[in-house]
């Protein structure tokens, strides 16, 4: 049976969910990643996470983990690299960075393989990519994207002080040197 155990910390506690295709969760055969209960399985509070961020799932056909962006905007990053639209696979010890919040695959367990458990890392509950994301104003005159920040999300927009409260949480991209 296929089974796959994600791991993340928070506050300094190692938290751990187990997912496989029997599981009980608000899409069947899915694991929703977000920070909106009434659609997610596994919820997070933080704001650069989107409210139905990603879902996972397995493939029979491909034999394979699966991880689908279900938010354009606010791209996760899979192994380091940005998962802008469609599938990407996962595999044992995979790390899944959401806004600021990372996750590792620490047991992936596939029809026919072995079942092996990566050693637990510590996870940091905040990482420094306040850079890589932007708030866009959800003023419809207005729509720029301002820098992710506290101070930002408490002034309201810079360009036109529309309150940022409601802001979706966008991925800004870097300019190539």
């Amino acid at each position: 049976m296929e089974k796959l155990t994600l791991a993340w910390s928070l506050q300094n506690h190692l938290h751990h969910y187990t997912f496989h295709q029997a599981a009980t969760t608000k899409v069947a055969q899915k694991l929703r990643i977000g920070r909106d209960p009434a659609q997610c399985d596994i919820i997070f509070a933080d704001r650069s996470v989107s409210s139905l961020h990603v879902e996972l799932f397995f493939s029979a056909a491909l034999d394979a983990a699966l991880i689908q962006n279900l938010r354009p905007s606010n791209p996760p990053l899979i192994d380091g690299f940005q998962l802008t639209q469609g599938t990407a696979n996962l595999s044992q010890g995979s790390q899944i960075q959401l806004g600021r919040i990372q996750l590792q695959v620490s047991q992936l367990v596939l029809p026919g393989q072995a079942q092996v458990a990566a050693p637990p890392q510590p996870q940091p509950q905040v990482l420094n990519t306040a850079s890589a994301y932007g708030l866009k104003c959800p003023n419809p005159s207005c729509g720029k994207v301002s820098r992710y920040d506290e101070q930002v999300l408490k002034q309201g927009c810079p360009w036109c002080g529309f309150s940022l409260a409601a802001a979706n949480t966008v991925m800004m991209v870097r300019p190539q040197s």
